[in-house]
């Protein structure tokens, strides 16, 4: 695969790593338990976001293959569910496990409620997702319609290239094979 098919992959990408960041950011800190849910909602809000406001050009490839074929309506909420359970069990398990780390180097005394400082937890992540998603479907759609007009220009010199060669196969005129070759060779 080559590397510029990569990076809208990893941008995609940074928004659930930025969100098992922040997990892990708040197990060590010894945040409330209750960021996880918070983490969790607000992920699976800012991946509906992403998908509204900047999808990804492959997502419906049909169309891209198929120009005639009649897009689908998309549903967002596909998948919502699984995802937030998803979330919820990876984030916990993120959460714990960094807590469990942090408790060998230092006490550990979970904070009992959701502060206003915590909302950085929140909110640095999403920026991340949205601004990464957004560039994602950027580089994407560029790189498909280099792609595309790489085809075509294929295409164009496969046509020409078989007309060039069709030029100079036999032909039938008033009922009499003609040779092109044949008549090269008299000449």
């Amino acid at each position: 695969m080559p590397t510029s098919f990569l990076i809208p992959v990893l941008l995609r990408l940074a928004g659930p790593i930025a969100f098992l960041g922040a997990a892990i950011a708040a197990g060590v800190m010894n945040r409330s338990f209750l960021l996880v849910p918070l983490l969790t909602l607000v992920a699976t809000v800012t991946t509906l976001v992403i998908r509204k406001v900047s999808p990804s050009p492959v997502t419906d490839i049909k169309s891209v293959l198929a120009s005639d074929a009649q897009p689908e309506p998309q549903n967002l909420f596909r998948g919502v569910g699984r995802r937030f359970a998803i979330g919820l069990v990876g984030y916990s398990i993120a959460f714990g496990l960094a807590a469990l780390v942090a408790a060998l180097f230092q006490t550990t005394e979970f904070e009992p409620q959701v502060m206003m400082s915590d909302t950085a937890y929140l909110i640095l992540p999403t920026l991340v997702a949205i601004v990464g998603g957004w560039i994602s479907a950027r580089v994407g759609m560029s790189q498909m319609a280099d792609m595309m007009r790489q085809m075509q220009e294929m295409m164009a010199q496969m046509q020409s290239a078989q007309s060039a060669e069709s030029d100079e196969d036999a032909f039938t005129l008033d009922g009499e094979v003609i040779d092109p070759d044949r008549d090269d060779k008299d000449s």
